[in-house]
């Protein structure tokens, strides 16, 4: 691998797009008005000159949005690129410095994106949901309103959206730490935080209103299915109990702990696991259907909306999921490369493909936010390969004891 080449090819790549924005915010408006009247390039004359569709203002405020959007992701990847670069000139180092300044850039990006680009919308009402006075299934999904409310009672001025935003923040950082330590598994311990990036370009295009949920799903499952591939049972089980609090879909991480150890542990004990697991579940589900009455665990209906979906709005969907789809395309590269747990954990993805199609919607991108701690390590898997940085092997999955006393035993 040519590190100078890379590094070459970094900085016109760079260039390139620092010229495009710059050539943007200075007559990008210009060249969509003139577009819009029918007097610029033929293409863009063809999209924008549609005055009785929509004003003007619309499609720059779209626009500008996208501008807003690329520039965000492109910034980041270049300080992913350039850190990634300068490290593999090196030996494997522990942390520094730059971990924290690039763990604090996603953190910010994280932040303008949910800004700027998600939205509070009526069938999601924060302050409601802050009482829980949300209709089914929002109504138990509950670990970072949490927090809100205790923002909004420390500081009463402040407002229900703001009390939302800064718990999210909470969920950015707890999710870009979880994160960092799953990619290790799978990276060189000191180029995990390029898992945080992949993880932040997933997310993005999922963002549509605002939820207490979607980014604490990532938190969960990157956190679960690290300790799950190190065998580590308690930390597993406790925040199997906390993210049932956020999501119910925590019950596929049941699902994932079957697959991985199916064939590696004694069908008692692995009975045992997934007994305990749906124990610690089914009684985390009553006890929010105790505490915050329900008449109905989700919202019906799902299955016809999504066949009509199917049938005659393709389109839409391929524009929704299409981003979605190319990270998936990715994440492939890495099966090869993959060690089998992680193969296995891809199981996830079809199950959230049931879950969707029968009490989901299809054309939103973020019912699939579970799967990403999985692609990105794939993806990782990928790169590392690549690169000659592939982390040291994880444990076979039944290899030895589990690391909290023993509870449950393993083939020999």
């Amino acid at each position: 691998m040519n590190l100078d080449r890379l590094r070459s090819q970094l900085v016109l790549l760079s260039l390139f797009a620092l010229i495009f924005f710059a050539w943007w915010f200075l007559a990008g408006s210009t060249l969509m008005a003139d577009a819009y009247q029918g007097r610029s390039w033929p293409l863009l004359n063809k999209l924008l000159a549609r005055p009785d569709r929509h004003p003007l203002d619309f499609y720059l405020d779209k626009m500008q949005a996208l501008v807003s959007f690329s520039l965000v992701l492109w910034s980041a990847f270049t300080l992913t690129a350039a850190l990634a670069l300068s490290r593999l000139r090196r030996p494997a180092a522990g942390s520094d410095w730059r971990d924290y300044a690039i763990f604090a850039v996603y953190a910010a990006a994280f932040a303008y994106l949910l800004v700027q680009v998600g939205s509070e919308q009526k069938w999601y009402v924060i302050d409601k949901i802050m009482a829980y006075q949300g209709t089914p299934p929002f109504q138990h999904r509950v670990l970072f309103i949490f927090p809100a409310q205790l923002l909004q009672y420390v500081m009463p001025q402040l407002s229900a959206i703001q009390c939302f935003l800064w718990s999210q923040l909470l969920a950015v950082a707890l999710t870009l730490w979880a994160v960092r330590r799953f990619a290790s598994l799978f990276i060189r311990s000191d180029l995990a935080f390029i898992g945080q990036f992949l993880a932040l370009c997933m997310w993005a295009p999922t963002l549509t209103y605002y939820t207490f949920y979607d980014i604490g799903i990532i938190f969960v499952y990157a956190f679960c299915l690290y300790h799950l591939m190190r065998r580590e049972l308690l930390p597993y089980l406790a925040m199997l109990v906390v993210g049932t609090f956020n999501h119910e879909i925590t019950l596929f991480l049941i699902v994932a702990s079957a697959v991985v150890y199916l064939g590696n542990m004694s069908l008692r004990s692995l009975a045992a696991l997934l007994a305990l697991q749906l124990l610690l579940y089914g009684l985390v589900r009553l006890l929010l259907f105790y505490l915050l009455p329900a008449h109905q665990a989700w919202e019906g209906g799902k299955l016809a909306f999504n066949l009509h979906l199917l049938l005659h709005q393709t389109r839409g969907l391929v524009y929704n999921l299409g981003p979605l789809l190319l990270w998936y395309g990715l994440a492939a590269t890495g099966w090869r490369h993959a060690p089998p747990s992680l193969r296995r954990c891809t199981l996830i993805l079809p199950c959230l493909l049931v879950m969707t199609t029968l009490v989901g919607q299809f054309n939103e991108a973020r019912q699939f936010d579970a799967f990403i701690p999985v692609a990105m390590a794939l993806m990782l898997c990928s790169l590392g390969a690549r690169i000659g940085a592939l982390a040291a092997p994880v444990p076979d999955a039944g290899a030895g004891a589990w690391r909290s006393g023993r509870l449950l035993k393993s083939h020999p």
